[in-house]
């Protein structure tokens, strides 16, 4: 049996030790997460990732690297594409349709989805990740198992 996935990615985008985040207005009560989105037909994970970041941010990302796979799996089931950069060009919007878009020094200081929150520490590191997650209808982590590849 086939299985239908919903495919996104996010990009965290680092500079001067700051990591580039969007806070939530309405959609999911003022938790963070890095810019990103879902594929369109066609898109391959770089393409959607630029494309998105392009969108929500007004940056073009340079030399984008996937540094993880997080499979997801609650009422339905997805992956995300986790990418990081520390290159761009273009000049930053500070407001999205999703929220406002902040330079964050401490990740801990804020609230993310505890997925991301999981998978935080193998960000920018030399090895991709995966991440296998099973959540509860609140995007809450039930359990998950995390390798490097």
């Amino acid at each position: 049996m086939r299985v239908l996935h919903s495919n996104a990615t996010v990009c965290y985008l680092k500079k001067d030790n700051k990591i580039l985040m969007i806070k939530f207005k309405n959609k999911w009560h003022e938790v963070y997460a890095p810019p990103g989105g879902k594929f369109e037909s066609g898109e391959s994970p770089l393409d959607c990732i630029i494309r998105e970041f392009k969108e929500e941010t007004n940056l073009e990302l340079i030399n984008p690297r996937l540094q993880g796979i997080s499979y997801w799996h609650d009422s339905e089931e997805g992956i995300i594409f986790v990418f990081v950069a520390d290159q761009y060009q273009g000049k930053l919007k500070r407001e999205s349709e999703e929220g406002t878009l902040e330079w964050i020094d401490n990740l801990d200081s804020i609230e993310e989805f505890p997925q991301n929150e999981a998978f935080r520490s193998y960000l920018f590191q030399d090895n991709l990740f995966e991440g296998k997650f099973l959540l509860d209808d609140n995007c809450n982590v039930i359990d998950h198992n995390i390798r490097l590849l």
